[in-house]
């Protein structure tokens, strides 16, 4: 496999017309002109890098201070995404701008309009330029490479070797050691695609666990339509052809996703139905209401968890502070005490300081009317798995889960 080499790229013209880009100027001839590929070569890669001397990115008020070196894509994306409007947000974003990374990204955007860093007019401008760019991607980043398209040997080899290995399981139809199978050959799999241009769409949106892995894999274990007879397990994939033997597995598989797309939704509907019915007339109390309560509870925040947390009360001996994106970092893999609303003694509703501030930011004061979203996201897995049918097994500690020690 040909590794990709970037160029730095130092011809004068070129650098003067990368430097005095403008947000305007990015449009889909403009995209075309600079990456697309003519007779085998483009003008500009995405990875290639470049030189930023100082002064050239941010805006009247904030230049950079020194020179940096970045790729052209990058320079390119801040330059039409973050120098204009998000330029106190995120500064530049010198990073791939993974599938993850674009996550962590619009948390921290929905943040700063809670917090009155952003207008909700900026926040509209970035999220049309999100929905503009799409089809930018056939040409920044083409995801079927000759390699791609093609059975790897690596891979066809190492498969074979596992199925060996575990040919007991994969006769008893053992989800764990297919899933086990499933994870070895996708990691190696990523080692050994990870500097293909393929993987770029992989890394940014595509589901490499679950297309790559039917494609050019195998399909593994998948739910038998009767519910008394657990998984069955398909070593076939697409790319090489269904064996004779899977392709009963192949075919029940297709119940899974309009299984869970019909049945499973209907059960989310309901318990929809249920919460609203259930607690509906909960409210909140006017905002600054403190019932004075002794009662807490105490969580260990992580970079996992500390954002289901976020606009709560932390009690600091007799002060309470608000946990928000500015101090958030601090309490990362901290113990600490909440007020929280089961625990308010308030007998109009849930007080502010129990409550949190994140409701009153959204302006929603029928707080009981706001708890179908518990049901709503169990639906929403459901539904999506009608697009990824990959079973995923998770070790828990017991004692943990439930609290035992």
């Amino acid at each position: 496999m040909t590794k990709r080499i970037s160029k730095h790229i130092i011809n004068k013209e070129d650098v003067e017309f990368l430097l005095n880009v403008k947000e305007e100027d990015v449009t889909l001839s403009f995209i075309m002109e600079q990456f697309g590929e003519f007779n085998g070569k483009s003008r500009f890669r995405p990875y290639d890098t470049i030189t930023i001397p100082k002064g050239y990115y941010g805006n009247d008020k904030k230049k950079n201070k020194n020179e940096f070196r970045t790729t052209v894509g990058r320079w390119i994306y801040n330059k039409y995404f973050i120098e204009r409007d998000l330029l106190d947000i995120f500064g530049y974003v010198n990073k791939p701008i993974t599938k993850k990374e674009f996550g962590k990204m619009n948390k921290k955007l929905s943040y700063a309009l809670l917090e009155e860093d952003i207008s909700l007019e900026q926040l509209k401008r970035y999220l049309m330029k999100t929905q503009k760019i799409m089809p930018y991607v056939s040409i920044l980043a083409g995801h079927m490479t000759s390699v791609m398209c093609e059975s790897n040997e690596k891979i066809a080899a190492l498969k074979k070797k596992l199925l060996k290995e575990n040919a007991e399981g994969i006769k008893n139809k053992d989800a764990y050691v297919a899933d086990k199978i499933d994870r070895e050959l996708l990691k190696a799999a990523r080692e050994i695609l990870q500097d293909d241009e393929s993987m770029d769409y992989y890394n940014s949106i595509g589901s490499f666990d679950n297309n790559y892995k039917n494609m050019y894999v195998m399909k593994g274990a998948t739910k038998d339509p009767d519910p008394n007879k657990g998984y069955n397990i398909a070593t076939s994939n697409y790319m090489e052809g269904i064996k004779k033997e899977d392709y009963s597995v192949y075919a029940n598989s297709l119940t899974e996703g309009p299984y869970s797309r019909a049945v499973k939704t209907k059960d989310g509907g309901y318990w929809e139905k249920l919460f609203k019915s259930a607690f509906q007339h909960i409210v909140l109390d006017k905002e600054g209401s403190d019932c004075g309560t002794d009662k807490y509870i105490t969580v260990n925040l992580t970079d996992d968890n500390i954002d289901d947390y976020m606009y709560s009360y932390i009690i600091e001996g007799k002060n309470l502070i608000e946990l928000n994106s500015k101090n958030r970092n601090k309490y990362v893999n901290k113990t600490v005490k909440f007020r929280f609303a089961s625990m308010c003694k308030s007998k109009t509703g849930i007080c502010n300081k129990c409550a949190g501030n994140l409701f009153y930011k959204l302006g929603i004061m029928n707080i009981g009317m706001a708890t179908p979203t518990l049901a709503s996201t169990l639906k929403n897995m459901s539904m999506s798995s009608f697009h990824d049918s990959t079973i995923k097994f998770h070790e828990i500690d017991v004692s943990e889960a439930f609290g035992i020690e």
